[in-house]
Order: structure tokens, then sequence, then C-alpha cells
């Protein structure tokens, strides 16, 4: 399946009813093919109505609509969702008596706000395009609700464009169920794109906090990869009761923001708290005799009573980290380490 389909491509430098929020960059991308790929065409030309004639447009068609894929691409990996001004060039080249054909398709990638507006125009009317898309948005929530919404692609298409934010507790749940499925975590992730920032995060975290008991290693892959990161909401997850939520929150205390501001100094202060408070070191240190060397060495003692040298991040004896984490994948030291660095570089920046 195509995974780029909510990005849009147009030949227009301008958008008619469409704000665009950021023009991001100039994008390119080139594809070189032999020229005997063209062989049918160029052993034996007819004219526009001929067999040959006709297999070569079709063949070059093919060529730009893959020119066009792979630009689409590049403008999702710079969080793009529109490319404007497309051009697409076809040029012969020659290298080491070889020719070969190059196409070049160029464009702007650019984001736009999307489309979920205010679509009621007024308290006694609503066109018929509002309708219709109060219809279609009703109609997708009530086959989620009852659990038989059917993912197809075209579905997907019509939840990415219309940008259903609602349907998000629905589709993260559907991700925990089936987090090894890379087509789908494409799909979120490109609907989290289309939709606000602010809202987009608020679902996440929503989400996480109304379902504790639940594996959100799938949710925090799409937290890492679109930066959706709130410190306030990540506070409130360390400051739970709920052993799983200060888990993910641990994790998600070391994923980057998208945008830092000053504010953040306090709230990453308040993490690195929260994260000493809930997350103590429950280990003795001190030094004792090498058996071998007849050195002094130092150790930790864990609570089950083994000793571990210092280089050991995991107890050899209960398999337990010195925060009493066992088979955890969170490095607590590398996480604090890292906020520790964020603060300093926000702290002289906002000075």
């Amino acid at each position: 399946m195509e995974h780029f389909k909510h990005i849009k491509v147009t030949t227009t430098s301008s958008l008619q009813n469409v704000e665009i929020e950021e023009y991001i960059e100039p994008i390119s991308v080139s594809i070189v093919i032999g020229m005997n790929f063209f062989k049918d065409f160029l052993s034996g030309f007819r004219d526009i109505f001929g067999g040959k004639s006709n297999t070569y447009t079709k063949s070059l068609e093919k060529i730009n609509q893959q020119a066009i894929y792979e630009l689409k691409k590049r403008a999702h990996y710079l969080k793009a969702n529109y490319v404007i001004g497309l051009t697409i060039e076809n040029d012969e080249i020659a290298a080491q008596g070889k020719s070969m054909l190059m196409v070049t398709a160029m464009g702007t990638a650019v984001r736009v706000a999307g489309k979920n507006k205010e679509i009621i125009n007024n308290s006694t009317s609503i066109d018929l395009e509002a309708f219709e898309q109060l219809e279609l948005k009703t109609k997708l929530l009530k086959s989620a609700e009852n659990d038989n919404l059917n993912l197809s692609e075209n579905n997907w298409k019509l939840i990415i464009e219309n940008q259903i934010s609602e349907l998000s507790p629905f589709l993260l749940n559907k991700l925990t169920e089936n987090p090894n499925s890379i087509e789908f975590k494409d799909n979120l992730n490109a609907f989290f794109e289309n939709i606000d920032r602010e809202l987009a995060t608020k679902e996440i975290f929503t989400f996480i906090e109304n379902n504790g008991e639940k594996d959100f290693k799938p949710v925090l892959s799409i937290i890492k990869e679109l930066n959706l990161v709130d410190f306030d909401k990540n506070l409130s997850l360390l400051s739970s009761d709920n052993e799983n939520l200060n888990n993910i929150g641990a994790l998600i205390s070391g994923v980057h923001k998208r945008t830092y501001f000053k504010s953040d100094i306090k709230t990453i202060k308040e993490t690195i708290d929260k994260l000493e408070n809930k997350f103590p070191v429950k280990v003795e240190f001190y030094q004792t005799l090498d058996n071998l060397t007849r050195k002094d060495i130092e150790v930790w003692k864990c609570e089950c009573g083994k000793e571990n040298s210092l280089e050991r991040e995991i107890c050899r004896g209960c398999n337990k980290d010195i925060h009493g984490l066992k088979n955890s994948n969170i490095n607590l030291k590398e996480i604090k380490e890292n906020l520790k660095h964020r603060l300093e570089i926000l702290e002289k920046n906002f000075a």
C-alpha cells in the first residue's frame, strides 16, 4: 500500500481556500533509466497512434508517477503534507558511451492547515460540503463505536484527510492490539501528523492515562517519531499510583519535544525531581576487597543480597537494576543526564 496518499501535489505555486502554515523547503528527486528501457520504442518508431509510441508514453508516465511518489516520500520525512509548484523534467544524458534518461521532479514542501475547521457556518444554516463531512464523520464514529470499522485503504484516506481526531482512542487501541503491523503504524503516523499537534498530543496522553494496564511500546514509538511530548501531561503520568504509567512516563521523559519554550525549564526541573522521587536508588554502594587483585573495588549490593561490580547495571542474582526495576528497558541514568543537558542549554538560551 502507498503510505503517502495524504500528501497532496499540485503544479500551482499557491492554493485556493487553503492556508499554508509553513513553507518548509524546495525538494527534488531524480530517477535515471537506461535508454534500452525504451528499446521497443527506439527500434521502430510509429506515429502517435501506433502501438510502440503508445507503449513509450505509458512507460514514461509510470516513471513520472514514480518520481512524484519519491517526492511525496521526501515531503513526508520533512513533516510536510503538501507539495506545491510541481515540475517534471525529462533529460537525456550520456555516461561512458551509454544514453540514459533522467527524470527530475521538483517542488516546494509545505505544511497546510487542515480541513478540520468550524464547518457550521452559522446557527441557522449549513452548506452541503459541511453536511457531507458531518455525515461521513458520524458514519465512521458509529462504526468505531460498534467495533466494526473496516480500516480499508479508502477509509484510512478519509480519516486522515478529514482529520477525524475523535477516532484517536479507537485507533490507538487497535495499535496496541496489532503492534507489529507496519502498515497500520504508518497510517496512524500520517493521521497524527495531519491533525493539530496540540490536539494529537492531548489525545495520546489521554489514551495512556485511561488505559493504565496496556503495553504502550507501540504508542511510545509514535510519540518518539513525531515528538509529541508535553512535559506537564507527562508529570501526571509520573505522579500516578500506577506503576505502568510511571514507567511509560519515565520513557517519555527521554523524548525530545518538537519545540522548546522558556516555560519548559520549570517542567524539566520538576520532571527530574519526580524521576528521582518515583525511582529512588534502592541499593547500597560500598568498597570491598577483590579476591583476585587483593585491592578495594566499588560494588553495589542489591535488595536480594547479591553483590555486583559497579560496571553491572543489572543484578546477577535477581535481574533488577539499582532502582529495583526488573528486566526493564528504562535507563534512568541516561534519561536524567539528557534532561539535565537540555536544561543547561535552555537556561543559557533563555538567560
